[in-house]
């Protein structure tokens, strides 16, 4: 389909050039302004797989040679870019429509517990080109991060994806057992630190991961992979454990690994010297 558009504004474009009694400099001019009104196409689709079977949430599970059961699974996704061979990079303009989508922030629902709905889609338009790898965020970008969520558009109007304490939103909602169906880990990420209520504004620590992923790239549709193995490995709670990190009381001691797992110190910050372990290209 992709080439076939191509093939048709390339006539396009041929017809309309060689019919314009202008200079060679118009010909470029209209050239760039036909490649920016036409975007192409983006579509990731994200999948959490557990000893290698996908994801289900509210069951008992096998992840990590350990007995695991989730009962949420939500990411919101921002800030997606597209890489090229030499290394730059190019912005998704993410659509919308007021359900997963909008204010360039998409909610990916891998869960079916806390409600019945899921998302695995992240949909957009980039410039036109050829490229090897996707960037993207997990979070809420700052702009948007202390909206108040009781007028906003879908999916930035989801109480149980707010903190109210924070005045900000969860960029990840991960809560899971481990061995017992009972004493739930709840992995909380989202901005921590806030200060200025009732807008705050400014959060000491951002706790937004950013993705890099560059060992192949489909144009056609691209699956993103989230490995809950290695999110837990080396992560041994106990008794609940609240991940709610709080930077300032010390760290969240019981979730570092969690956190680092996404690419994160344990102050909120990303860190070049921790590779997130939990994302790949599928």
């Amino acid at each position: 389909m992709n080439l076939y558009k191509t093939f048709i504004i390339s006539i396009l474009v041929t017809g309309f050039i060689s019919c314009n009694p202008n200079s060679k400099s118009d010909d470029k001019d209209t050239l760039t302004l036909l490649a920016l009104a036409w975007r192409q196409p983006v579509s990731l689709e994200f999948e959490a797989l557990a000893n290698g079977q996908k994801l289900v949430t509210g069951t008992n599970i096998t992840a990590d040679s350990r007995t695991v059961q989730f009962r949420d699974f939500r990411l919101y996704i921002s800030e997606v870019k597209l890489i090229r061979a030499d290394g730059s990079t190019a912005d998704v303009s993410l659509s919308a429509d007021n359900v997963w989508q909008s204010n360039g922030v998409a909610l990916v629902d891998l869960e079916t517990t806390q409600t019945p709905e899921t998302n695995t889609k992240v949909s957009g338009g980039v410039v036109p080109g050829t490229y090897t790898g996707v960037q993207f965020s997990v979070g809420v970008p700052e702009v948007v991060n202390h909206l108040d969520k009781n007028v906003q558009l879908a999916p930035l109007n989801i109480g149980s994806m707010y903190w109210s304490w924070t005045g900000g939103y969860k960029h990840a909602n991960i809560e899971f057992s481990v061995n017992s169906g009972t004493n739930y880990t709840k992995l909380h990420l989202g901005s921590t630190g806030c200060t200025g209520a009732p807008n705050y504004g400014n959060c000491t620590a951002k706790y937004r991961a950013i993705i890099q992923l560059t060992e192949k790239y489909n144009p056609e549709g691209q699956k993103i992979s989230f490995n809950v193995d290695k999110l837990i490995q080396g992560h041994n709670p106990g008794a609940d454990a609240s991940c709610m990190p709080v930077p300032m009381m010390g760290g969240p001691a019981p979730c570092d690994t969690l956190i680092q797992a996404f690419g994160l110190s344990n102050a909120g910050a990303v860190d070049s010297s921790i590779t997130q372990r939990v994302f790949s290209l599928k």
